[in-house]
């Protein structure tokens, strides 16, 4: 049977149509297999510059305050070492106010070494500095107390000199600096000086304290003392210098303007 001519060419449109629909249904399949699949990514960790901290509190009870061999001892008018504590000491190679034979010439080790480290820096930035005053003994600070009692009344040399028993000088943890051939030795100019800016704004970087802050005469009951510094380790030193505060105000201890009739023995092991 033969088929019209006509329905011949109808029937191969339709079949030509249903080519390119196979074909453009394969092509889209095709391509949509060949596209990236889209995985989940997995979790990572934060850098931690980017992962807010919790600031950890300060150990306060790390080392003693009332061990006269802790260098975080608190002595003041109301707290007093034993008549007979004498810690081991050693010589600083430093420039020296006296002679390496003096008593005023030894500190704790620690102390000591310290205090080299913030010279060598000191130098570094012009300053010449020295030791003048180190470690004093019981007898020799009562020799020291009477001479400002004798000269300069009892009154000022409560707030200019410490009582034996009561001076950070006895623990080996206190120097007192100047500047070698300069004028405002022991004096409150020497805060006013380059040399005395610098050891106030960097002593806190060797372990060291001054001390006997300006305008905390309330709270030290003694006198500004901008040369007078206090080895008490970098980590504590560090805090007083963040919070401004003095050793009583730190560690929440009383401050006495004026001696104390009781005051509190500073005991080994204590």
């Amino acid at each position: 049977m033969s088929i019209h001519p006509e329905a011949r060419r109808h029937l191969l449109r339709k079949l030509l149509i249903f080519i390119v629909l196979i074909a453009v249904v394969a092509s889209l399949v095709w391509w949509r297999n060949d596209q990236p699949v889209s995985k989940p990514q997995p979790v990572t960790a934060t850098s931690s510059s980017s992962v807010p901290t919790v600031p950890t509190s300060f150990n306060k009870k790390q080392y003693s305050i009332n061990d006269p061999a802790s260098i975080w001892v608190v002595v003041n008018k109301g707290r007093i070492l034993p008549s007979d504590y004498a810690p081991s000491l050693v010589v600083p190679n430093v420039p020296l106010n006296y002679p390496s034979s003096s008593n005023d010439s030894h500190l704790r080790t620690e102390t000591a070494r310290a205090l080299e480290l913030m010279f060598a820096a000191a130098k570094k930035n012009g300053f010449d500095l020295k030791l003048f005053s180190g470690y004093r003994s019981y007898s020799e600070q009562m020799s020291v107390y009477n001479n400002f009692v004798s000269t300069e009344g009892q009154a000022h040399a409560d707030i200019s000199s410490a009582r034996p028993g009561h001076s950070e000088h006895q623990t080996g943890l206190a120097a007192d600096v100047s500047v070698i051939g300069a004028s405002c030795e022991l004096q409150l100019c020497f805060g006013n000086t380059p040399a005395g800016r610098w050891v106030a704004a960097n002593a806190y970087k060797y372990g060291f304290l001054v001390r006997y802050q300006n305008g905390k005469e309330n709270l030290t009951g003694y006198e500004y003392e901008p040369w007078h510094l206090r080895y008490a380790g970098g980590d504590l030193a560090a805090e007083i210098n963040k919070t401004g505060q003095t050793l009583e105000q730190f560690f929440g201890l009383t401050t006495y303007t004026d001696y104390s009739t009781t005051s509190y023995q500073l005991k080994s092991g204590y």
